[in-house]
């Protein structure tokens, strides 16, 4: 009965965090670039030596669904659009980040930086676009070329990774803890001015995770509440007849 209690506090512990999976997917909807998060659960069989039971789910972690989301007009010069394989990398105070959010600006100096302020990297460094705060000249090329008016000003820097699993989310950005990518193939890739990739969060899926996860969680409580009266109600009748 115990170990029946301990089985279902352990699956409410799973389902905590998939709802908080789920309330970060859902904040973020509306963010561009983000990519889905969800919770990888395995359920854990029988094994020589194993001191779990077979059939309880454990959460191992979060990995990232990078399936592209739908690509929208914005008219806006500054904001870019990756179809296909990449990332936009991303210059900030904890080193190089990657992220599939284009919706850039421009600072003082006429830097490309995010709407955060970190440098936006070209293939030569930090791109900087000499168009005295008039982004109406500025085009781009499906290979991420840069021009202000007929000058080329740089290039953007477009990676991927071999093993994209293995990226680390932070918000609409990621962390790359096995170095920087390589270069991406721009013949199968291409850079899209003038529009900005939504989340690939569907709402409606979220919603539905969050009421089946809430219900399964308030199931476990109700059980829990069932095998504590009963393992009280043994006591007693223990203490009863020891008496």
């Amino acid at each position: 009965m115990i170990r029946g209690i301990e089985r279902l506090a352990k699956d409410m512990t799973v389902k905590m965090m998939r709802q908080e999976a789920v309330a970060n997917n859902l904040a973020n909807a509306t963010t561009s670039g983000y990519k889905t998060q969800r919770p990888f659960v395995t359920v854990l069989q029988n094994a020589v030596g194993s001191t779990q039971p077979a059939g309880q789910s454990q959460v191992t972690g979060l990995y990232t669904d990078f399936t592209e989301g739908p690509i929208d007009s914005t008219e806006r010069p500054l904001d870019f659009a990756i179809e296909g394989d990449g990332f936009f990398v991303i210059d900030t105070p904890q080193g190089l980040r990657y992220t599939r959010n284009g919706n850039f600006t421009l600072s003082e100096d006429g830097t490309l930086v995010t709407q955060a302020g970190y440098r936006v990297m070209g293939s030569g460094g930090p791109i900087t676009i000499n168009s005295q705060n008039n982004t109406d000249n500025i085009t781009m090329t499906a290979e991420g070329l840069i021009y202000s008016g007929s000058d080329q000003v740089g290039a953007l820097k477009i990676v991927t990774f071999d093993n994209p699993e293995a990226l680390v989310s932070e918000g609409n950005m990621f962390a790359s803890p096995s170095g920087e990518g390589r270069q991406c193939d721009m013949k199968t890739t291409q850079v899209i001015q003038g529009a900005l990739e939504r989340s690939n969060v569907s709402p409606v899926d979220q919603m539905v995770e969050m009421i089946t996860v809430g219900r399964g969680f308030e199931t476990d409580q109700k059980s829990i509440m069932v095998q504590d009266d009963s393992a009280k109600q043994l006591i007693d009748r223990a203490g009863k007849m020891g008496a």
